[in-house]
């Protein structure tokens, strides 16, 4: 991941300006009440202070994170000094990328503020409608078929009213999805099958199970597409049933079975039937009674799903693996109660994906409501006509629009006002769509009208407005959420250092990885001898001559020393492959060295019909490409051990003793 991808690095921690954010984040991050939460270290210094860290800050990371350690808790004593090491790490990466744009961290630290508050705004009366109505949802399955036109643009909007419309006149589903529909299932006539809470996108489990069954929906959108769909059917669904079975062996005659089914279907007394007829030893004692089947393993699967999938009292044939059944279902249990434990299971399913979007759209009107929001709808429409107008131009034809665009805290957002926004965003329409994939000032989606992407536009300024609003009484009343922020603003602050300084390209690179590894090379020996050298592949008998004669003259060099004397000595004719290796793993060793292979085989290369093999068995490898890995993993440990102590060296750190004897004991 690039450095750059994750945090614009200027951005210490109390200088990012609040303009340069829609969040006031730093502001947020000020919120601790010193008189009640002491400050315990202070980091940088008076001149250039980079942060205060409180009490509650230090045991909110002491008491969260200790725990997770592999090597079990750790002493607060032996903690404060890693901790004091990842802040000044975070201070370091504030002093030491004075070029990197604040766009992405801004991005990242806002994206997490937001997921972080949501929470605390969601009251729990939204909360509990989300939960049951999923829990309602989950006892019952929908039978159901659907139309997809792709695209949420007014091209895919126009084809699926034309549809809705045609509904409307009677023609058939199956037809209509079977000739338009982008889906799969139009081979089906859109035919999707049984599903139930959770098993499809939100959007599309709310209209389905609005629906009647029999009936079509409206036309309704997923990030898919328009969809509209048909219910056939509705059932419960059971977690357990109370059944009877008549019973025949797979040998009995078809025709025999379906005699005894007509029976038992004309029978108001299934009990005899199955007493007379059942093929099960039993039978003449129990009637045939099944007990309470469950999907706990007693029965074999196909039956299990066979009797879930059965009405109330109704008697159906079917044939198994093993045998040929008649079955009456007498009772389903189908609520699984909404006891705690069901209802925290709920919560965390609720909680995420495309339901949590949806209870954070209601969040975000409720905030509006609660501020008097209201959209002019006819101004928005006169704006829409616009669309088309040159940018250059628009300020021109703002003249043209006069009045109140929205509402918003009791006043009236008008073309005065407005105005600079409404040109940004009218900017930013037009060149992407020009070009889709052109990065402009405000976001737009081209799958959505010049109107809609305009009131989505007017709602994000909105909703930040009033976020931040929220966000002030949140960071106030919450330290934990003002820990939390913190701990994550400074994690990515230290990825993006950490990379710059021990992950990315200084550690990987040759120069530095080889000097580091000749300086302990011994470190890094075999568990068992190879042969360890140079193999050389010559063109010509005067280019061998010339290898030849260095290693005559130079008989003391290892293999590393004579590899770069001949680089230096001999520039032409040959190649070179230099490493480790046992036999088996280099043809060319296992014939001159080894001798494992036939002399007379060939395995030079054509145009380097030569040979000459300089190194000897040793545990101790000549080049750090022979033990890569464990040498990166070294030397990244000590660039950190390098930049832990430079930190130390530059940044003072003061610790007020007698509030740190305080924490956890106060």
């Amino acid at each position: 991941m690039n450095v750059a991808k994750y945090i614009a690095s200027i951005c210490a921690l109390t200088s990012i300006s609040a303009s340069a954010m829609d969040i006031d984040v730093p502001g947020l991050m000020k919120t601790i009440n010193k008189s009640d939460d002491p400050v315990l270290m202070i980091i940088g210094t008076e001149a250039y202070r980079f942060d205060t860290i409180t009490r509650g800050e230090f045991e909110y990371m002491y008491n969260k994170n200790n725990n997770i350690s592999l090597d079990g808790p750790m002493s607060m004593d032996d903690y404060k000094e890693l901790f004091i090491n990842y802040k000044l790490k975070a201070f370091d990466a504030t002093k030491r990328f004075p070029d990197l744009k604040l766009n992405t961290y801004t991005n990242e630290i806002e994206s997490y503020t937001k997921h972080l508050a949501y929470p605390y705004l969601i009251d729990e009366e939204l909360e509990k409608q989300f939960i049951k109505e999923a829990y309602k949802r989950e006892q019952e399955y929908v039978t159901a078929s659907h139309i997809l036109i792709k695209g949420v643009n007014e091209k895919s909007r126009k084809k699926i009213e034309e549809i809705y419309s045609s509904l409307k006149k009677g023609e058939k589903f199956f037809d209509l999805a079977k000739k338009n529909s982008d889906c799969g299932s139009a081979a089906r006539g859109g035919f999707l099958g049984e599903f139930s809470a959770f098993d499809m996108v939100y959007n599309f489990e709310t209209a389905a199970y609005n629906t009647p069954v029999g009936e079509f929906s409206e036309p309704f959108t997923t990030q898919f597409g328009y969809h509209i769909v048909y219910i056939h059917d509705r059932r419960p669904k059971a977690i357990s049933v109370k059944a009877q079975e008549i019973f025949f062996p797979l040998e009995t005659k078809e025709s025999y079975v379906d005699s005894i089914f007509a029976i038992a279907k004309k029978s108001k007394n299934f009990d005899k039937v199955a007493k007379k007829y059942s093929m099960k030893g039993d039978a003449k004692k129990d009637k045939g009674h099944m007990g309470i089947v469950k999907n706990d393993g007693k029965y074999p699967q196909e039956i299990v799903d066979k009797l879930f999938k059965m009405p109330l009292g109704d008697i159906q044939k079917f044939k198994s693996s093993f045998g040929n059944h008649i079955f009456k279902v007498n009772e389903i249990e189908t609520a699984v109660p909404l006891d705690s434990a069901k209802y925290e299971a709920l919560k965390k399913k609720v909680m995420s994906g495309d339901r949590y979007e949806a209870i954070k759209s209601k969040v975000a009107v409720t905030l509006r409501e609660r501020r008097g929001f209201l959209l002019n709808d006819s101004i928005i429409d006169l704006a829409s006509e616009y669309k088309n107008t040159d940018p250059v131009a628009m300020s021109d034809s703002l003249k043209k629009i006069d009045g109140a665009w929205y509402y918003y805290n009791g006043d009236a957002v008008t073309t005065d006002i407005f105005k600079n926004d409404f040109l940004k965003f009218h900017n930013s329409y037009v060149r992407r769509t020009v070009d889709k994939f052109i990065r402009t000032e405000i976001a737009i989606d081209t799958n959505l009208s010049y109107k809609q992407n305009l009131i989505n536009f007017i709602y994000s300024k909105v909703d930040i407005d009033a976020l931040n609003s929220e966000l002030k009484n949140i960071a106030k009343n919450n330290k934990e959420f003002v820990y939390a922020l913190k701990e994550y603003s400074d994690g990515l602050l230290v990825y993006a250092a950490s990379e710059h300084n021990i992950w990315g390209h200084k550690s990987t690179k040759a120069d530095s990885l080889s000097k580091f590894f000749r300086e302990r090379k011994e470190n890094y020996q075999f568990d068992n001898p190879k042969w360890v050298g140079v193999i050389y592949s010559v063109a010509n008998k005067d280019t061998l001559k010339k290898i030849k004669s260095i290693a005559a003259k130079n008989p003391n060099l290892d293999a590393f020393d004579f590899h770069n004397l001949v680089n230096d000595k001999v520039h032409s004719g040959y190649t070179s492959k230099k490493g480790a290796w046992v036999a088996g793993e280099n043809a060319i060793l296992d014939k001159y060295y080894f001798k494992t292979i036939p002399a007379d085989s060939t395995v030079e290369a054509e145009k380097f019909p030569f040979v000459y093999i300089y190194g000897n068995e040793s545990k101790i490898p000549q080049w750090h490409t022979s033990v890569k890995g464990k040498v990166i993993a070294d030397y990244q440990k000590e660039l950190e051990k390098n930049w832990i102590n430079n930190n130390r060296r530059l940044y003072p750190v003061v610790i007020k003793e007698d509030v740190y004897k305080t924490v956890n004991n106060h």
